[in-house]
């Protein structure tokens, strides 16, 4: 176990708490790649993480301010009902091609948000797109073991709440629910250590007290170049290193 997953640890929660995504995106490669774990593990320990991270980051923002209560639980009723099966279809998926999933469909995410503009508006409710989206993200959380918080970002400006805090504020309620739902789902399914799981997720939540405060100072436009940015690195990473271990098995 290298010791640069104890610091790593710390830039999740910073992450988290600043976008209101890619804490998974950043937890399933540390658990992988620093804590040298199978990739089922870690997609099931990283959903532990990102819940609890998740929850801390809510907490310190006071989100409940600034929800959509309506597109919440629309959100939340369907994104719980897909993770559950996501998880439950992961078992059966093989883990390059989780991982490939993975990194593909970070980069995707990335080229759509280039093309998104944000603003101060927010649209009328639509309860179809809302439900069949936030159907589709759980899947995606349950499967490869992420919050969701890099799609629901996107997918919050799409559907309207186009003020980049208010979009985070809600991401970090919809991925609480989201990755609990599918953590529990995995216990019964995959083994991991639930003790290393609260120690990573005690200093993530450590970071998210900076994420925090640097989501207030910084606007969303330089925010959502950011996160693209991100986005580009991890994804490109992944998709290059999945693809070597690939090609010397």
């Amino acid at each position: 176990m290298s010791l640069w997953l104890w610091p790593s640890a710390l830039v999740i929660g910073v992450v988290l708490g600043l976008f209101g995504a890619g804490g998974g995106m950043i937890t399933v490669p540390v658990l992988i790649y620093l804590a040298d774990m199978p990739v089922k593990e870690a997609i099931a320990m990283s959903l532990w993480v990102v819940a609890i991270v998740s929850l801390t980051a809510l907490i310190q923002q006071r989100v409940w301010r600034n929800l959509q209560a309506r597109l919440l639980i629309t959100f939340g009723v369907t994104g719980v009902l897909g993770s559950v099966i996501g998880s439950l279809l992961a078992v059966h998926i093989d883990e390059d091609i989780q991982l490939i999933l993975f990194a593909l469909l970070i980069l995707l995410v990335t080229w759509w948000l280039s093309r998104v503009e944000l603003s101060d508006r927010v649209s009328v409710f639509r309860f179809i797109p809302a439900s069949v989206t936030g159907l589709f993200i759980g899947v995606i959380t349950g499967v490869l073991g992420v919050g969701g918080g890099f799609l629901l970002v996107p997918a919050l400006i799409y559907l309207g709440v186009g003020h980049f805090p208010i979009a985070v504020a809600h991401s970090l309620v919809l991925i609480t629910l989201n990755a609990t739902a599918g953590g529990i789902t995995y216990l019964k399914t995959v083994n991991f250590s639930l003790p290393l799981a609260l120690i990573i997720s005690i200093i993530a939540a450590l970071g998210t007290v900076l994420g925090t405060y640097l989501l207030r100072k910084l606007p969303g436009v330089q925010l959502q170049r950011a996160f693209s940015m991100m986005l580009i690195l991890i994804g490109g990473f992944m998709l290059l290193r999945t693809g070597l271990d690939i090609g010397n098995h």
